[in-house]
């Protein structure tokens, strides 16, 4: 654009353009015209949230050159010396491996989705085990999966439900032996994994993973003599009930309690 004349240099953007016919137009001193797409979010965003953001999202296509010159522009008028802490950008949408798009005919919306059979929570299943920052594929082997983890986690539920029936609390032994200290160690390791995924960049995908791992390590526990004969519930109920919490702030599940 710089070597056509139209900028003077090549990092230049506009503040002002000229209206084409049928769109707003205001007088100015450079006659009538409109403001440029980038200054139009930056008084949007500063009327309604003052001269310092905390966080600001956006698609990642928005990184360059919008979020860029947003950030020069307003930087320029506030005197502010950091418009924005932090940047949040989303990956894009695909389906079946493409690019959504109406051109192609496969755009779809969250409700069309819905209406399709899916549910709420098996769609929130599809893009917590995808990366929120990276592109997302909805496809059928998506949906797919998604059904295979709901019901994992229906039968795990079910399955402490059923031991926690045979085996209440007030009857179950205090003591650990030897696959109750190594339980124990499991589920606290994996409790700490998960805090640290959602500290690091909300990683979803390594929390589901590591909720999976606690499930796992809970049935092969019930699944073994020890458990079979006398498992110690309390232990058994931490693991179920972190796992059934965290589904629950994810908004898989609607309560702590071990029902899905």
């Amino acid at each position: 654009a710089a070597r056509d004349g139209e900028k003077r240099d090549g990092r230049d953007f506009a503040l002002w353009k000229k209206s084409k016919g049928g769109e707003p137009a205001w007088l100015s001193p450079w006659g009538m015209g409109r403001p440029g797409w980038h200054i139009e979010c930056s008084v949007m965003a500063t009327h309604v949230m003052g001269e310092h953001l905390d966080i600001h999202a956006g698609g990642s296509d928005l990184k360059f050159p919008h979020h860029d010159n947003e950030l020069a522009q307003s930087e320029a008028y506030t005197g502010c010396q950091q418009w924005v802490n932090y940047f949040l950008h989303c990956g894009h949408l695909k389906i079946e491996g493409l690019k959504m798009a109406k051109s192609l005919k496969n755009f779809i919306t969250i409700r069309e989705a819905l209406d399709s059979g899916l549910t709420a929570r098996q769609l929130r299943l599809i893009f917590l085990t995808q990366a929120w920052d990276r592109e997302m594929n909805y496809s059928e082997k998506a949906r797919g999966a998604a059904l295979k983890t709901e019901e994992y986690y229906q039968t795990f539920f079910a399955n402490v439900k059923a031991f926690e029936k045979q085996f209440p609390l007030r009857s179950s032994a205090q003591t650990y032996r030897q696959c109750e200290r190594d339980l124990a160690a499991r589920i606290a390791t994996l409790e700490a994994e998960v805090h640290a995924a959602l500290c690091d960049n909300f990683d979803t995908v390594t929390a589901m993973s590591r909720l999976r791992d606690i499930a796992a390590s809970v049935n092969t526990y019930l699944e073994s003599e020890e458990g079979k004969k006398g498992p110690r519930m309390p232990l058994v109920l931490k693991g179920a009930r972190f796992v059934a919490r965290i589904l629950r702030v994810f908004g898989v599940i609607s309560t702590d309690r071990l029902d899905m």
